[in-house]
């Protein structure tokens, strides 16, 4: 299954990815593509070999691009399956027209949407109190502590 660039494994790297890293924005995800090179400066990207997730269209962030530095070897080589490829795209290979679609995929294959999962990653961050993980928390959401707090820390209440 991981030969091909199938949505499931698209899935798989989106959910691994969100997992692992905190949950961006669907908006951020959609038109996020997989790379070897670092030549865009108006499109969202995963450049492989640099193991790096760069936001350049990010809602929040306004100091520029957002850089996450991918550690996990694993979900850089399946990603490579996608080089030159979309991080998501429709069974017809097509991106998706906004993010609302591509959450309704999402909910499909995973009986929640992204914002559940950013919540309860964001409470369970919050509940273990670890501040390192706090920050990344942060520089991903593009949130600071007061907001994750006020709206994303449903769970650990």
């Amino acid at each position: 299954m991981i030969n091909n660039w199938s949505v499931e494994v698209q899935l798989f790297c989106v959910l691994k990815l969100y997992l692992t890293y905190g949950v961006l924005r669907p908006s951020e995800l959609i038109n996020c593509l997989i790379t070897d090179a670092d030549s865009y400066d108006n499109t969202n990207y995963i450049n492989v070999n640099k193991k790096q997730i760069v936001i350049n269209n990010h809602k929040n962030y306004r100091k520029g691009k957002q850089v996450i530095d991918i550690n996990d070897n694993k979900i850089l080589g399946i990603l490579r399956k996608g080089i030159g490829r979309f991080l998501v795209t429709t069974e017809q290979g097509e991106l998706y027209q906004s993010s609302s679609a591509f959450s309704k995929v999402f909910m499909k294959y995973f009986e929640h949407n992204v914002y559940d999962l950013r919540k309860a990653i964001s409470s369970k961050c919050i509940a273990e109190g670890n501040i390192e993980e706090i920050k990344k928390l942060e520089h991903v959401q593009g949130h600071d502590l007061k907001t994750i707090l006020e709206f994303y820390n449903l769970y650990s209440k």
